[in-house]
């Protein structure tokens, strides 16, 4: 049973080998589902700068049953649109026992 909103993380599949002339093949992507994740789609702000982006938004995902295995290069989908991961997920940890109870992830809409 899915608990929380519905995720998905994208993981670039390891390179089966060279091609006949030496170059890597690509991997195939692995999409598995996350389980127990928070969408906050973030605020939005107009930056007043010429030349910078129109309108900024900062979403992240709260995984509040544990801390799934999310890498920087992954890209995860979140209600049918692609994130990028933004520097590295941080965790929630008990200063007391060490336990991790969850972790925060700030993404970055792919374009496409």
């Amino acid at each position: 049973m899915q608990f929380g909103e519905p995720v998905s993380r994208i993981r670039a599949g390891v390179s089966p080998g060279p091609d006949i002339y030496g170059d890597p093949l690509p991997g195939v992507n692995v999409e598995d589902a996350l389980d127990g994740a928070a969408f906050d789609p973030g605020d939005s702000s107009e930056p007043a700068q010429i030349g910078t982006a129109r309108v900024v938004t900062t979403p992240k995902l709260y995984f509040y049953r544990g801390a799934p295995d999310i890498l920087s290069s992954d890209l995860l989908r979140v209600r049918s649109d692609v994130y990028s991961v933004i520097g590295r997920p941080a965790r929630w940890v008990s200063p007391f026992t060490g336990a991790t109870f969850g972790l925060v992830v700030e993404l970055k809409m792919v374009d496409g």
